[in-house]
């Protein structure tokens, strides 16, 4: 990447060796245990298994045109499967072998040209890697070295690069070329998806029952619009004169309930698709041949999950272009062009006379390759966002010209090219899965509308209806609930959660006329089941005569077992009694994960706030002070007579590793933890505070109660290692 910045021209270019071997440079290999994993990897395998891999890594010197190839017409080089020295790299002739032209249209095989870029390469590196043995080794006979009768070590253990407790994507992208390329793994790949569909549901969830929740990320979102950008002329949007208009605030309102409800329907249908994929794999495994074709079915399955991910990538891909220019940290680079009548179109230019530094450069490059749809093509998504996480993990600066939207959008669309990556790995197939595609894009289009119209009708109905009651301006969400509990505070917290309550359910009422629900079964199923809402009860008066740490002194949140949406929750079992017959439905009980709770139906009466429910055994966590601390901020208690305090980043991923979380930073902010020591099987997400690395009391409460709804977890279940 940084020999293609340096030359501005499209010509054949004088870094030909950067191209052909970007991995072999001492900025990689001089870090800890890489050139080790590298030597390892490529002495105790046959060439094949990275003819793949080095075909790919020079994909962007030949897209580029910088290195060009040589042409031999109606021939095939072969290379997987292939291990003697006379049959690797062998050349097939169309007119000779009647298979030779298809390996090389669903590039099973390579055209020669790329095949000797193949072997110049690896020609090179295991040349590389020998003198750097003969030079380790500089104290015995090169001849004694090279005799055929010394015993194969066996294989040492694995090396990471991983530091302390966590493992990261970036590690992973880090070392990837200097391994044993990977194999396709579905269930790592299912794992990531389920916790990305789960942390959606905590949004949507924390957006129906959390004022400062809601209004945090409704002047967020409002932070990125591109309304707030000046023209050139220095004036106002018509939208923001004298101040933000209804109109606006619509905008930023159905952006934020939009956005909400179309990523659990992605995350849900990616979900599904690769559990198809994974059901299908399993039902061919004694069928999965290395020289065969896929099983029709299998193949499909995989046409249907890739080309879902390519429209999918779309959406996070539209949304940087529009956000990333109006962010905080970016948005005094540019203006916006003067209106044109009643357009809702905005057109935005870098401000005249604005200069970047390297890093802004570098970084705005990166974000308009990602937005030029054939450029994006050419370098290929994966690489792209390497190489942003690669700036960012190096450059403080371009940390600080992330915010922390911008960030989640980037983690959001680096999963789906993660997704992508992994099905790429499944070779040789993955590598015929375009050219498979071509002759029925038809069908996997009609597949994906069929799948995914029930989004526009949401849209629609979304765009027809006001939604400037979500104007958090005039305070009416003030949420204080950071602050000691007095009777004032206690009313506050009142009167912004029915004020809450009163904004979804009116345009709950208002998508249930507008929208065919039967359609809509990720989001029926998320807003009808019965769950935990946290309300406030109303002020008691603390007995003075208790002592301060007494719990009858505390005015403890009440945990109200009711549905998301009280609407679409009668909406559901009405139709479930007319589906039965007039029948009630049958009780159900949800899991979450220890704690079980009750659905009556809606003949039954509600079970009070206070009455006890019915709960799994739960382990007790024996942890050090340290991880204490962390719990029992995340499980605060209100009181009247302590605050909490905010959660250094580095002490939460302490408390979670050891109450047996495997942890693993994805791309952007996200954090991923899979449980390893515990008897869950559910894994879940946390961002990662931007830019500051401590947890502010608001998003730690957040966090404990996600925690809760993951896994029933309380702050009484965790004590002091040694604690009498």
């Amino acid at each position: 990447m940084e020999a293609f910045l340096r030359e501005k021209s499209r010509s054949a270019t004088a870094f030909r060796e950067a191209y052909l071997w970007p991995h072999i440079n001492q900025e990689d290999l001089l870090k800890p245990k890489l050139f080790l994993i590298f030597l390892n990897a490529r002495a105790r395998n046959f060439p094949s298994a990275f003819s793949a891999a080095d075909h790919e890594s020079f994909r962007f010197a030949t897209t580029s045109r910088k290195v060009t190839a040589a042409f031999l017409n109606e021939y095939t080089m072969m290379f997987t499967g292939r291990n003697t020295p006379e049959t690797y790299g062998q050349l097939y002739s169309w007119d000779d072998h009647t298979d030779a032209a298809s390996w090389l249209f669903s590039q099973r095989g390579v055209h020669p040209g790329y095949g000797l870029q193949v072997l110049e390469i690896q020609e090179r590196v295991y040349h590389f890697l020998l003198e750097c043995c003969l030079q380790i080794l500089h104290d015995m006979p090169r001849e004694s070295l090279m005799v055929d009768d010394i015993p194969i070590e066996p294989e040492p253990p694995a090396l990471s690069i991983a530091e302390g407790r966590s493992n990261s994507l970036a590690a992973v992208a880090a070392i990837t070329p200097y391994r044993l390329p990977a194999s396709l793994n579905l269930t790592r790949l299912q794992d990531l998806v389920a916790a990305k569909r789960s942390a959606t549901e905590d949004h949507i969830w924390s957006l129906r029952e959390d004022p400062s929740y809601f209004t945090d990320f409704v002047l967020d979102m409002k932070e990125h619009r591109q309304e707030l950008l000046p023209d050139t002329k220095g004036r106002q949007h018509s939208l923001m004169r004298p101040y933000p208009s209804k109109r606006f605030w619509d905008r930023v309102a159905g952006g934020v309930i939009t956005e909400a409800y179309f990523y659990l329907e992605i995350w849900d249908d990616l979900h599904s698709l690769i559990g198809k994929v994974m059901s299908l794999q399993q039902k061919h495994e004694g069928a999965i041949k290395y020289d065969d074709d896929l099983p029709n079915e299998l193949l499909e399955a995989f046409l249907e999950l890739d080309f879902s991910l390519s429209q999918y990538a779309k959406g996070p891909i539209q949304a940087l272009k529009t956000i990333v220019v109006a962010s905080p940290p970016l948005r005094a680079s540019f203006v916006r062009l003067p209106e044109e009548g009643n357009s809702s179109i905005i057109q935005v230019v870098q401000k005249p006379g604005s200069t970047w530094d390297k890093t802004q450069s570098r970084l705005m490059w990166l974000f308009q390759t990602l937005w030029d749809e054939q450029q994006r093509h050419l370098c290929g998504l994966h690489p792209i966002l390497d190489e942003m996480e690669r700036l960012v993990e190096n450059d403080p600066k371009a940390r600080n010209l992330f915010s922390s939207r911008v960030a989640s959008m980037v983690a959001d669309l680096s999963l789906i090219s993660e997704c992508q990556h992994q099905i790429s790995l499944y070779q040789p197939w993955a590598s015929s899965f375009e050219a498979e595609a071509l002759p029925c894009q038809d069908e996997l289009k009609a597949k994906y509308i069929q799948r995914t119209s029930r989004m526009q009708e949401l849209d629609i109905a979304l765009k027809q209806t006001s939604l400037a009651d979500a104007d958090p301006s005039d305070g009416k969400f003030f949420y204080p609930v950071e602050k000691r509990r007095t009777k004032e505070n206690t009313e506050a917290l009142q009167k912004a959660e029915r004020t809450l309550d009163t904004f979804w359910e009116k345009l709950d009422k208002y998508i249930l006329q507008k929208i065919d629900v039967s359609r809509h079964g990720t989001l029926m199923h998320l807003l009808s089941d019965h769950r935990i809402l946290y309300r406030t009860p109303d002020w008691v008066q603390p007995d003075p005569a208790l002592p301060p740490t007494d719990p009858r002194k505390e005015n403890r949140l009440e945990e109200n077992g009711k549905p998301l949406s009280r609407l679409f929750f009668d909406n559901e079992h009405t139709q479930s009694k007319v589906d039965s017959g007039g029948k009630s439905p049958q009780k159900i009980k949800v899991k979450t994960r220890g704690v079980a709770l009750t659905t009556p139906s809606p003949d039954e009466p509600s079970r009070p706030p206070g009455a006890p429910q019915s709960v799994d055994t739960q382990p007790t966590f024996t942890v050090d002070k340290r991880a204490l601390k962390v719990f029992s901020t995340l499980f605060y208690q209100p009181s009247n007579n302590a605050q909490p305090d905010e959660i250094p980043w580095n002490d939460f991923l302490h408390a979670m590793s050891a109450t047996g979380f495997a942890i693993e930073k994805l791309y952007g902010s996200v954090w991923h933890f899979m449980p390893s020591k515990l008897d869950v099987e559910r894994s879940i997400q946390f961002h990662e505070p931007h830019p500051t690395s401590k947890i502010p009391f608001k998003t730690a409460r957040r966090f404990g109660r996600r925690l809760f709804r993951a896994y029933g977890w309380r702050g009484d279940m965790f004590k002091q290692v040694d604690a009498k």
